[in-house]
């Protein structure tokens, strides 16, 4: 049997070695971290070690039993796509778990082992959601926030710069999408707890959103299984200052004297007795893999030990990391979660809109949003679209067209009773004219000398509308005075910023190159950095991929890794050129070229020096075609009808490309006329989605015009 100890052995184990398995908690690695980087943490930590073992030793646990903890909840849902925004009720879902296990109310107790059950113990904490915000404002405790970093954030903590409320008076949850493991390159990690004593902005638990509850996401985890809201009841074990069974090393301590000594993590389910009278000295009852600080599977878990309750009890009377103040009576009018206790709040909702994140749109083009907006009541709503003309703006699903060229914020305002709450999604509608800009014509350079062209012309898109993004800059370039950058040194990551070029008529243009100079240096070899260069013809709607380096991929352009934040000298070697050869199936009379760099850690990236060059056959494909193609219906379910005027009677080819640029079918056609032609495709096959038809004649493209197969 173990004992409490005082953290100067706990230093000592802390240095031995743990392994995990599928459970992925990495709570116990960020512990490691705290106590190296943070002496406050450490000093903390040794403070609660203290309390915890006078409280135990003087017995103080009669609140335990007589009352029930009260603890105040927010839920950050931090998300990119309809997957990662859970619903209210997965997150209610939760929160009754927690309400029923702690307190060992649920049904599956009976399957605790009977050589254990004597061990067990109810923790009497309820945990409610809150109802007022930090400001006062009514809430239903569940915030959400459109941002990348949902998905396998380089440092997991940035999260929490997104959203977070005093961790003295709530415990907030930031839920996401995908969590980078143990501040490495893998991105399998589900979840993890800070344990009591360190910075109180970063104060709470990180945890997929997919493992929260056992309804929705949850119960359809394919990477993890159903834990049935049970991983987020282990994390909460870490938050009330408890560590694994098997103390994080081989036959480790976990300061718990009624938890069987455990060699390792164990997994799966196994049958009981499991690993009787192992080496650590447990009895032939073996190991208690049942214990929620244990690794096994959720339909396994389901006890705490009365040791464990006596450990996490003391947690949350002690002052450390304001544990004690979240269930006081001041805070829990505060928070708007004492008795008599009415959830959800009858609060004004929060306006949110589909589809998430920037829109793409052509002038003329129609766009439909969709009031998505959660946690409260609405009795009207109220659009605003600026200068776009909308089909109503009281509808819930508004189309919007919008007739010239520009950046578009869109405002959602909902009401209800007295309240109102107005959200403005900032640049929102990205529109692009459908026609190239005249002076621009290949072959073309910009070296980023005209910053009125470039401020007119050219479109960035700062799909996080963070502090990053695509600029011009003077303080370097490979030539001339200017270039552009993205200052991604420090940029909490991944976070994509778009940079679009003005479009070019390069219709009859073929064995086109891109070309541009490039400087980028890593701070690491974990860096994960990316640099993707597409190409659209349609307007901005479809984009292809030309070309993508990553810092795992030679995206650098110097060896040495850069630890501060680098500016590269001027027409130096350490600039490298880059070519793309553009295959003719891409050009069109509106050509426009996207650099997207997604930040992984790394250093500043630097562009300089565009070229776009080929040969311009003016009147060539004129020769061939005249009138273009014509594509009917369209879209199409099973046939779709092809007709094309031709100048000469040389066969053709009509090839079907999806939008990877696979072609799916070829169909060759040698009697041809002179004048109008028509053929037939069946499109049965085609999977739903976008589409092109090529014509070539003579082995080479000469028109391509895009259709929808539903």
């Amino acid at each position: 049997m173990k004992k409490i100890i005082f953290l100067i052995s706990l230093h000592l184990f802390l240095a031995k070695a743990f392994s995990q398995n599928q459970f992925n908690c990495s709570s116990h690695n960020y512990y490691k971290e705290q106590l190296n980087s943070n002496p406050q943490f450490k000093n903390n930590q040794q403070e609660l070690e203290k309390f915890t073992e006078e409280f135990i030793k003087n017995k103080n646990l009669n609140k335990s039993t007589a009352a029930t903890y009260i603890i105040p909840v927010v839920f950050h849902v931090i998300y990119t796509n309809g997957a990662g925004d859970i619903s209210d009720a997965q997150i209610v879902n939760q929160i009754n778990i927690l309400n029923q296990e702690f307190p060992r109310q649920q049904p599956d107790t009976i399957l605790t082992p009977a050589p254990f059950k004597p061990f067990t113990a109810p923790f009497n904490v309820e945990f409610r959601l809150a109802t007022i915000d930090p400001s006062g404002n009514c809430t239903n405790g569940i915030n959400r926030v459109y941002n990348s970093l949902a998905n396998c954030a380089v440092a997991p903590n940035d999260v929490k710069a997104l959203s977070y409320w005093p961790s003295n008076q709530y415990l907030n949850i930031w839920l996401v999408q995908v969590i980078r493991y143990s501040y490495a390159g893998s991105c399998n990690g589900g979840g993890y707890a800070t344990f009591p004593g360190g910075n109180a902005i970063l104060d709470g638990i990180n945890i997929r959103s997919d493992l929260i509850g056992s309804i929705g996401t949850a119960a359809t985890n394919p990477s993890f299984g159903n834990f049935k809201g049970r991983y987020l009841i282990h994390e909460l074990g870490h938050w009330f200052n408890l560590r694994h069974i098997w103390g994080d090393a081989n036959c480790g301590n976990d300061f718990v004297s009624d938890t069987p000594p455990a060699v390792i993590d164990n997994s799966g389910c196994p049958s009981f007795p499991h690993n009787p009278n192992n080496t650590c000295g447990a009895d032939a009852n073996g190991e208690m893999f049942t214990n929620y600080m244990d690794y096994t599977n959720g339909n396994c878990l389901n006890m705490f030990t009365a040791g464990q309750v006596a450990r996490m009890t003391a947690c949350i009377n002690s002052p450390i990391s304001g544990r004690s103040n979240l269930w006081s009576t001041t805070n829990l009018n505060a928070t708007g979660t004492n008795n008599p206790y009415t959830y959800p709040a009858n609060c004004v909702a929060t306006p949110e809109i589909l589809p998430y994140g920037p829109i793409i749109a052509c002038v003329t083009d129609s766009v439909k949003f969709t009031d998505y907006s959660y946690s409260g009541n609405s009795t009207s709503r109220l659009w605003n679209f600026g200068s776009g003309n909308a089909s109503s703006l009281t509808d819930s699903i508004v189309k919007v067209k919008y007739n010239a060229a520009g950046i578009y914020t869109v405002a959602l305002t909902k009401n209800y009773l007295l309240s109102s709450k107005t959200t403005s999604f900032t640049n929102k509608v990205y529109v692009f004219d459908n026609v190239a800009n005249p002076f621009y014509v290949v072959p073309f350079s910009d070296g980023f000398e005209n910053i009125f062209a470039f401020n007119a012309d050219w479109v960035t898109i700062n799909k996080n509308n963070d502090a990053a993004n695509w600029q011009l800059i003077n303080t370097t370039n490979f030539s001339g005075n200017n270039c552009v950058t993205v200052n991604n040194f420090g940029n909490p990551a991944p976070s994509t910023d778009d940079l679009i070029t003005p479009p070019y008529n390069m219709a009859a243009v073929t064995n086109a190159t891109l070309s541009f100079r490039m400087h980028f240096a890593a701070t690491a070899n974990t860096n994960s950095d990316k640099l993707e260069v597409s190409i659209s013809s349609d307007c901005g709607l479809t984009w292809f991929q030309l070309y993508t380096k990553s810092a795992a991929s030679n995206l650098q352009t110097i060896a040495s890794f850069q630890t501060s934040a680098y500016i590269p000298p001027m027409a130096s070697s350490e600039w490298r050129e880059e070519k793309i050869n553009v295959d003719d199936f891409y050009l069109s009379d509106d050509v426009r070229f996207k650099f997207s760099f997604t930040s992984g850690g790394g250093n500043n990236i630097f562009i300089d020096d565009i070229n776009i060059n080929g040969v311009n056959s003016v009147g060539l494909k004129t020769n061939y075609v005249g009138g273009g193609i014509k594509l009917f219906p369209n879209p199409t379910a099973d046939v779709l009808n092809v007709a094309f005027t031709l100048k000469n009677k040389t066969a053709i080819q009509l090839e079907v490309i999806d939008v990877m640029g696979k072609i799916c079918s070829t169909q060759t056609i040698d009697k041809i006329t002179e004048g109008e032609n028509t053929s037939v495709i069946t499109t049965t096959t085609l999977k739903a989605g976008v589409y092109f038809i090529k014509l070539k004649q003579g082995g080479v493209g000469v028109y391509n015009c895009k259709f929808v197969k539903q």
